[in-house]
């Protein structure tokens, strides 16, 4: 187990009362949805801002691919989870779910049909097509995240 059970917030001791026990319980689960809530919005923001990385990545005519990116956002998760005692694990597979939406994300944006020209293929589509991302060690071409 990653996380320390001496580093939680709260008395969760077990010396409750049935009422008292679930009062604590509706407590954290209030707490939880807060943190719930900040964390959606976070990640909504998240992907905002990848938005328009692809839509520069667009206009500038810059591939989408962008070597070794996806090392250093798993790696900044990893050294996160380690210095918190935390599953680098888990954080690999949080960031290979957020990376694989970035990528489709940016590929919408970068093969959007622009309303003033012809349908073309503009040399970008399928980037993502097989994108499961699986981390290694290596740095790879990888998508901007």
């Amino acid at each position: 187990m990653y996380f320390s059970i001496g580093q939680r917030n709260g008395d969760d001791s077990g010396e409750h009362s049935d009422a008292s026990a679930q009062q604590a319980l509706e407590g954290l689960r209030a707490e939880l949805d807060a943190v719930d809530a900040t964390l959606l919005e976070a990640v909504r923001q998240r992907l905002e801002v990848c938005l328009r990385i692809g839509e520069l990545k667009r206009r500038e005519h810059i591939v989408m691919m962008q070597p070794g990116r996806i090392h250093i956002v798993h790696e900044r998760a990893r050294q996160y989870a380690e210095s918190h005692a935390l599953s680098p694990a888990f954080f690999d597979s949080i960031y290979d779910l957020l990376i694989a939406e970035t990528c489709r994300l940016e590929d919408l944006v970068i093969n959007a049909e622009p309303a003033d020209e012809a349908p073309h293929h503009n040399g970008h589509h399928d980037h993502c097509d097989n994108h499961h991302v699986r981390h290694s060690s290596a740095p790879s071409a990888n998508v901007e995240s």
